[in-house]
């Protein structure tokens, strides 16, 4: 199943519900401060809540701080807020969102309840902390609508997607008991028993980028493998692959190269072992113009956006479902920020997904060009603004026809670029 659309109501500047459009290649445009970073922390929360059932706001590269700094501030006594994914499959969609409050005894933002909505009915999951043993109960049951109300006691973790389905088989460990006797038990255990053949297992793993990412070093020292969102892992991962799998390296090589001279960054790669063995440092080469050179003398945008394509085009163990990049364009030339756009719009069919926070024009015409040419469809392309309305921020959201051109741009999206224009032409404000 595909993500096709994220929700968020009251988070920070975003009031009521708010949809942005999901696509395989999603771009999120819009003033500073306008909470392009927090939907994307948003996104990546509730992708690893679905994942492993952990609440994280604060996890690399994110940092949102505590509840009181995450919910919207408004005038409301009781404050909560929700954040939702629409999974699209072949047989049917499935709604999914979460309502966070405020961690009892605690500052943190806690899970408070689920809605699942299918095509033919709805399950919602609330928690409840009382004194008895973990256990699920049914406490509202429409069996001809296929509504279920369902408290969940001292058992958190339970409320991610996946351990849903594992009610349906009683592998959970956990009483179930129901106000309707066996009639409502069994009647939620085939209903989900259903839906578990109709959209199975769902996994969301995400890749996230520090805006400003990795360091260059002269020589490296070997560490071991880990995830870094400013890509200071790329250096050991590309030398481990040099020494261990050469014909990967290959392929990777080449891939990087082809990149490199399309962009005008680099001609050529090369790893430099300093020694006899895995353990030994090394040095990473690149040719620009002449001979390879370190990779700390020459341009830093060549470092920056090294990370990010290595992801991307690395062998599958490496890559993610979903790649949530923020300002892939920092510190590149305008021909290259083009030539990232193009490798996102060829890279983005489904197994790989992106959305990119950007303020860079030329990513986005450059895509509305490979759209043109087919590269990618315009339906696979998505264009979100973020405007600023007094305290708030409201979510346009800005598709393609097969030319490129933008359908459903509201009229002030390009004012800024206009009126600029037109001083620069001479002509008044």
């Amino acid at each position: 199943m595909n993500i096709t659309q994220f929700t968020m109501e009251e988070v920070r500047c975003f009031a009521e519900r708010q949809q942005f459009d999901i696509r395989p290649l999603t771009f999120l445009v819009g003033e500073n401060s306008t909470g392009k970073t927090t939907a994307l922390a948003c996104f990546q929360v509730l992708a690893n809540y679905l994942k492993d059932g952990e609440v994280d706001f604060n996890s690399e590269p994110y940092s949102m701080g505590i509840f009181k700094d995450i919910v919207r501030n408004s005038r409301k006594k009781d404050k909560s807020f929700k954040l939702g994914f629409t999974f699209t499959g072949d047989q049917e969609d499935v709604e999914y969102t979460v309502e966070c409050v405020e961690k009892k005894n605690g500052l943190e933002p806690a899970i408070e309840s689920v809605t699942i909505k299918f095509t033919d009915g709805e399950i919602v999951f609330k928690t409840k902390d009382t004194n008895d043993l973990p256990f699920i109960e049914i406490s509202n049951y429409e069996d001809k609508l296929n509504k279920y109300h369902i408290d969940i006691t001292n058992f958190p973790h339970i409320l991610d997607l996946n351990s849903f389905y594992s009610i349906a088989y009683g592998v959970i460990g956990l009483g179930i008991r129901s106000r309707y006797g066996d009639v409502g038990k069994n009647a939620l255990q085939n209903y989900l028993k259903r839906k578990c053949d109709n959209i199975g297992s769902i996994q969301i793993p995400v890749f996230s980028t520090s805006p400003v990412r990795s360091r260059p070093k002269r020589t490296y020292d070997p560490t071991r493998e880990f995830n870094d969102p400013e890509g200071s892992d790329v250096p050991m991962r590309l030398m481990r692959i040099a020494s261990t799998k050469k014909d990967e390296w290959e392929v990777l090589k080449q891939q990087l190269v082809e990149f490199g001279k399309a962009s005008g960054l680099f001609e050529n790669i090369e790893i430099q072992n300093l020694g006899g063995s895995l353990g030994a440092p090394f040095q990473l080469k690149v040719k620009v113009r002449g001979p390879n050179s370190n990779i700390i003398d020459v341009g830093y945008g060549v470092s920056q956006i090294l990370p990010i394509l290595v992801h991307i085009l690395g062998p599958p163990q490496w890559r993610k479902t979903f790649f949530l990049l923020q300002q892939p364009e920092v510190h590149l030339h305008p021909t290259a920020q083009a030539q990232l756009s193009s490798l996102l719009a060829s890279s983005a069919n489904g197994d790989q997904s992106f959305i990119v926070e950007t303020h860079s024009d030329y990513m986005i015409d450059r895509a509305r060009i490979e759209i043109r040419k087919g590269t990618i469809s315009p339906e696979d392309v998505s264009l979100i603004y973020l405007e600023p309305k007094g305290r708030v921020v409201n979510v346009h959201n800005i598709s393609f026809d097969k030319m490129g051109n933008m359908v459903g741009a509201p009229t002030h999206y390009r004012e800024f670029f206009l009126k600029e224009t037109d001083r620069l032409l001479g002509f008044e404000d």
